[in-house]
């Protein structure tokens, strides 16, 4: 039996019959008029879940959240023209972050392009800097040789999406009519289940690098003729298994393993002193640099967040080898000597496995040294953060610490909070941290938290400054719409507090608030409670920790507010930084 298809209706619903046969989980879409077969197909789909976002930008930062939380590659539907542009911030996260995200954007025919049709830009290739692979769908046609090479375009983009990590656009121009009551083309309904049948069944052929056996052999004589090695374990997630290995490797090296924050490697501390974690504060100090200076340098994973630990590594005279899944030079200094491409866990196991290391003299007083010393600053910030009154940042991020039950999920927005974090962060619990620090910016913060809680069951939180809450705040509608339950902790210190920390601040003759630091003075709790939300403001420890707890009972999204005096906070970290260094050097800075 014969009948009417529209033949943009077709190929969309056989493009999501694809995505099934792919394991495509999650969708992300933003409604539009020539995205209409794309947008119907997916909403058919008992598959794939999709969310609704009428932003497209903080659709495409919430997709992250999704990916962070799933691990599994998500689809992201726009509508032609400007639309497509919003995209552009999440993906430049996403291609530096390596996150597999599937770009499906409708387009107008060629025939309306440069003549001054509507809402009709140049879309080919339009993030070319930025993904890792472009495929153009061609105008649906209805017939075998056509179907089957738009077949094989799927199959080879979800594979560049998924074996190359990162995003990857697939361009649809659509002519009209959109609509599947609009018939097209006449074809039989066995020709169309046999298509279905086809689209279910193709392979996808996912491609991985092979391990170079060679540069692990380098690497294993490196360490069996070096005394004091130092680790770094960068801005990278390490799950359990993944932090074990590291550690033990720490300990067949006798090797610090100088944590970032982002790590994951700080839960870890407790009576494993070889995790170092005060690192970003007693790095200033010129003498202690001085005084723990390594002859090689292991790097795992993503530059580090920490500018004293990286100025620390492009001082250093050591022998420096970065050790990469992706084989990137994570090296800001340009100083590393070689990458070797391979994944931390197995890395780490080869090595824990192969390597026979008597103890050396060195290496034990080279460890014990950067022990003592990082325990000193320890307890040093420990009596600072004692005697500091609240609202103190380092405070604030210790208090939530305190507080989060295993595998909570803590989202930490760039900027100020991000380097707070890596300064004061110490925690036994078995937490879940992500950021957006793939390019560091403060666009999509709200947004990406909400994916990641979106698809969690465990209790979600977000630490924010005032600026970053501002940029997303059509963030909010994705945490009403969908009751997503997350705890905002919003940190107002009245506009760019970081720019306090720069030179620019005690330069004469610069309208410094004006330019720079720019307050807002927004009425949050207005906007809050505008798209549904519950909102606190707190001005005391006690009040804080007990809208922590209370928020967690809540049902939908709360924000709690807490003022910050940039400039008194400035005076803290000062006084902090010049106590902690000058007690530190007066103890170890004459150390070898």
């Amino acid at each position: 039996m014969s009948g009417l298809v529209n033949n943009n209706t077709l190929w969309a619903e056989l493009l999501v019959t694809a995505l099934e046969t792919y394991s495509i989980k999650y969708a992300c879409l933003s409604p539009g008029s020539r995205n209409t077969p794309l947008v119907l197909a997916f909403q058919k789909s008992k598959k794939i879940k999709s969310f609704v976002h009428v932003d497209e930008r903080s659709s495409a930062f919430f997709a992250l959240g999704l990916v962070y939380q799933t691990k599994s590659p998500v689809v992201l539907v726009t509508t032609s023209g400007a639309a497509v542009t919003e995209l552009y911030p999440a993906v430049v996260e996403a291609y530096y972050k390596r996150i597999p995200l599937l770009l499906l954007t409708a387009d107008r025919p060629q025939s309306l392009h440069n003549c001054g049709a509507n809402q009709t830009i140049n879309q080919v290739n339009i993030f070319k800097n930025h993904v890792r692979g472009y495929y153009e769908a061609g105008m649906p046609k209805i017939n075998k040789p056509s179907l089957f090479n738009f077949a094989k375009k799927i199959s080879t983009a979800v594979a560049d999406c998924i074996s190359k990590k990162g995003p990857v656009q697939f361009n649809f121009p659509f002519v009209k009519p959109f609509e599947p009551s609009s018939g097209t083309d006449e074809v039989s309904e066995s020709f169309v289940k046999s298509m279905h049948k086809e689209f279910s069944k193709n392979i996808l052929h996912i491609y991985y690098k092979k391990k170079k056996g060679n540069e692990i052999q380098y690497l294993v004589d490196l360490l069996q003729g070096s005394g004091k090695v130092m680790l770094i374990a960068g801005e990278s997630k390490y799950k359990e298994n993944i932090a074990y290995e590291l550690l033990k490797l720490s300990k067949t090296l006798n090797a610090p393993i100088f944590a970032d924050g982002f790590s994951n490697m700080r839960f870890l501390k407790g009576e494993n002193k070889n995790i170092i974690t005060n690192h970003s504060s007693f790095l200033k100090s010129a003498k202690i640099r001085g005084a723990i200076q390594p002859r090689l340098i292991l790097q795992f994973g993503d530059t580090p967040t920490s500018s004293a630990l990286l100025e620390f590594f492009k001082e250093s005279e050591a022998n420096k080898i970065l050790i990469h899944k992706f084989g990137e030079a994570k090296d800001p200094s340009r100083t590393a000597g070689k990458v070797i491409t391979g994944k931390t866990e197995w890395v780490c196991r080869v090595l824990n496995n192969t390597l026979s290391i008597k103890p050396k003299e060195e290496q034990l007083d080279f460890l014990n040294n950067v022990i003592k010393i990082d325990e000193s600053a320890g307890m040093i910030k420990e009596v600072f953060l004692d005697s500091a009154a609240f609202p103190f940042e380092g405070n604030i991020i210790q208090t939530i610490l305190n507080q989060l039950p295993d595998e909570s999920n803590l989202m930490i927005s760039n900027s100020l909070p991000a380097r707070d974090f890596d300064y004061f962060a110490e925690y036994k619990n078995k937490i879940k941290i992500f950021n957006n620090r793939g390019v560091s910016g403060i666009d999509g913060i709200i947004s990406t938290a909400a994916g990641v809680s979106a698809e969690s069951d465990k209790p979600s939180f977000l630490i924010i400054g005032d600026l970053a809450f501002y940029h997303d705040i059509s963030g909010l509608l994705a945490l009403k719409k969908y009751e997503v339950p997350l705890v905002i902790v919003l940190i107002n210190n009245g506009g760019g507090g970081i720019f306090e920390t720069l030179p620019i601040a005690k330069e004469e003759d610069v309208e410094f608030e004006k330019y720079f630091k720019t307050p807002i003075d927004i009425d949050f709790k207005s906007i809050v409670k505008g798209f549904g939300g519950n909102y606190k403001l707190v001005a005391t420890e006690a009040a804080f920790s007990k809208e922590i707890k209370s928020a967690q009972k809540k049902k939908n999204f709360s924000v709690i507010e807490i003022i910050v005096d940039s400039k008194e906070s400035l005076n803290q970290r000062e006084k902090f930084w010049t106590v902690q260094t000058a007690q530190i050097e007066a103890e170890y800075g004459n150390s070898n």
